[in-house]
């Protein structure tokens, strides 16, 4: 049995979290769990511009583990069980893009959360998680800002996927304030026709 990498497996071909009790990587599994992850990072890794980006196995690993756990926290977890979602940010490029590898479906945990209760502890954890890395996050259309820098470690390739995206949520403050990640973001928002947005000041009427 390899509950972990069968769960892992099936999340990264469809996208689909099958869980019947809470996961934890067994040891024996780790070296097939690293493997799969890589060949996932391998593939993901073509669609970005750029310097090679060295694949980071701990941190794949710890974001895999963190994202089964927050989708047993969504649909199994018992009344007042503990939601921490341990994955200290950084803003290596390796880190990054390793960790989006299973990271990148983390916003639909997040939604299909604040459906059920927006006030609950799970919805806070994975506010505070996608904010602290935002390659990630800004898929989950969240308002207010990232918590972590958008540079990306200097990385052009990670600043340009980060702007393709943020131009599907076109929140204000996910915008990178200055340099070159601001730079993308102008030119991916021009390629798309629109300009960035910009905050409105509070109390000011919103279309």
């Amino acid at each position: 049995m390899r509950p972990f990498h069968d769960w892992l497996d099936r999340v990264l071909d469809s996208g689909e979290s099958v869980q019947d009790a809470p996961l934890h990587l067994a040891p024996a599994e780790r070296t097939a769990v690293e493997g799969r992850l890589r060949s996932a990072f391998n593939l993901h890794a073509l669609d970005v511009a750029g310097p090679p980006v060295a694949f980071d196995p701990d941190t794949a690993l710890r974001a895999a583990t963190a994202l089964a756990r927050a989708c047993w926290l969504l649909v199994g977890a018992e009344e007042n069980e503990p939601v921490a979602l341990i994955l200290p940010p950084t803003e290596a490029p390796a880190a990054n893009l390793s960790a989006d590898v299973t990271l990148r479906f983390m916003p639909a945990v997040y939604r299909r959360a604040r459906v059920r209760d927006p006030e609950s502890p799970l919805v806070t954890e994975l506010d505070r998680l996608l904010r602290a890395w935002p390659l990630s996050g800004v898929l989950a259309d969240l308002d207010g800002a990232a918590t972590a820098p958008l540079d990306f470690g200097g990385h052009a390739g990670l600043q340009l996927l980060y702007a393709e995206r943020l131009v599907v949520t076109a929140r204000p403050g996910w915008i990178p304030p200055d340099g070159p990640a601001r730079a993308w973001a102008e030119r991916i928002f021009a390629e798309r026709g629109t300009q960035l947005p910009v905050e409105l000041p509070k109390g000011a009427p919103r279309a």
